[in-house]
């Protein structure tokens, strides 16, 4: 497989890959290990708190336990960077064995060549980077893996995988995360879990028809920075970078609060989170035009709560896009948590039990969501604030009224 893999990528591997077969509890054991090993504890529990305090999981759900339950539906193998590994569960048919070597075979050229070990640490507060680096990773070996299949399956057709039209290839990936067990498991979860594939494929897909596999090689050289440069090539061609939004302040909540988690969500993380609140095609017009954001969890005991300031691009005119997006947001946001307790031209704000007030602001071309903050200590959250206390804490992040 490995001899396939090179001539479809048009890689050589510098050195053996060993190969191991483990029983599937034995897999996800490896991966759980392997997670101790290169991620703080604190990351994954403050992913979960973000993704409560926005309603996109249940309060009280055992966020960590779910996602090893979704890999555990959806891991076949994994290539492991730091011995060089190739590790697979030992109950697959033959067809998914393939595709399963084929793909972590990729991974382990990209290893050799490019030091996928190194690019893929985890580092604080470097999150879309992070996706970006992932959804590269994830779209060559997909593509790629794609090509080897076909091969297989069509002996002399000429055809590759850049020959399926782009829906037809999202939509597949799609399905198969909401099938059989994983189909149990939150949508977010399941939408984060697939965009990488998705999105990184595109971008593959789309370097490949300008310039086959050699203008793949060169994204690797000039890796891309944002999920911006994933979602639109020409922006990675033109190395536009994101503007450098100021994380949000907190005073307004008063002593105790600490910063949790300080990172960038992106414009992949933007798409993410709206279509948990409106369909794929008008959350990917919503996020388009993205500048730069930053994001904020805060902690104050068994309090959380989250600030959220985005800055979109130009348009025809400063604030276009941002326009665009305020005008469609709220309602959407109506749709799922009702009426808003209070809402003006700039202002708008939804008074939720559990997880506290959600509001949204515009200034200027800027956006800025806060969420809560919430009492998550005890056997069920609790509001710990008010849409009265969320004005004054967007005005303190905007610096004006």
């Amino acid at each position: 497989m490995l001899r396939r893999v090179e001539a479809a990528r048009g890689l050589e591997s510098k050195k053996a890959v060993p190969g191991v077969l483990l029983q599937r509890p034995a897999l996800i054991a490896q991966v759980k290990d392997h997670v101790v090993k290169e991620l703080p504890p604190e990351a994954i529990r403050d992913e979960g708190l973000e993704l409560a305090l926005f309603g996109f999981i249940p309060t009280k759900f055992d966020y960590e336990s779910a996602e090893y339950d979704l890999l555990q539906d959806q891991l076949a193998g994994y290539y492991e960077p730091a011995d060089g590994t190739m590790y697979m569960a030992n109950d697959l048919g033959d067809q998914e064995a393939e595709a399963t070597l084929a793909h972590e075979l990729v991974h382990a050229l990209q290893d050799q060549r490019w030091n996928l070990g190194d690019r893929s640490k985890y580092r604080p507060g470097d999150g879309d980077r992070s996706e970006a680096v992932s959804a590269l990773a994830e779209g060559d070996a997909t593509s790629a893996m794609f090509d080897v299949m076909i091969a297989r399956a069509a002996p002399g057709s000429g055809k590759s995988a850049v020959d399926l039209p782009d829906d037809v290839f999202a939509e597949q990936i799609r399905a198969g995360m909401n099938e059989g067990p994983s189909a149990k498991a939150p949508h977010v979860m399941r939408t984060s879990l697939a965009a990488p594939y998705i999105y990184g494929t595109l971008f593959v897909h789309a370097l490949r028809r300008q310039g086959g596999w050699t203008a793949v090689n060169r994204a690797w050289d000039d890796a891309p920075t944002t999920t911006e440069q994933i979602l639109h090539v020409d922006k990675w061609l033109a190395h536009e970078q994101p503007v450098k939004v100021p994380a949000p302040s907190f005073a307004t909540l008063g002593p105790g609060w600490k910063v949790s988690d300080e990172d960038s969500e992106g414009e992949l993380g933007l798409r993410l989170a709206l279509e948990e609140w409106t369909d794929p095609k008008t959350a990917a017009e919503l996020s388009a035009g993205w500048g730069g954001d930053r994001g904020v969890l805060l902690t104050n005991g068994d309090r959380g709560a989250f600030a959220w300031r985005l800055e979109y691009d130009p348009g025809k005119t400063k604030d276009e896009r941002t326009l665009r997006a305020w005008n469609a947001i709220p309602k959407a946001l109506a749709k799922v948590l009702g009426a808003p307790k209070t809402s003006d031209s700039k202002f708008v704000c939804f008074e939720r039990a559990e997880r506290g007030p959600f509001a949204v602001a515009r200034s200027g071309a800027d956006l800025v969501l806060v969420l809560g903050p919430a009492n998550t200590g005890g056997a069920s959250w609790s509001s710990a604030g008010d849409c009265k206390l969320a004005r004054a804490w967007v005005r303190e992040i905007v610096g004006g009224p």
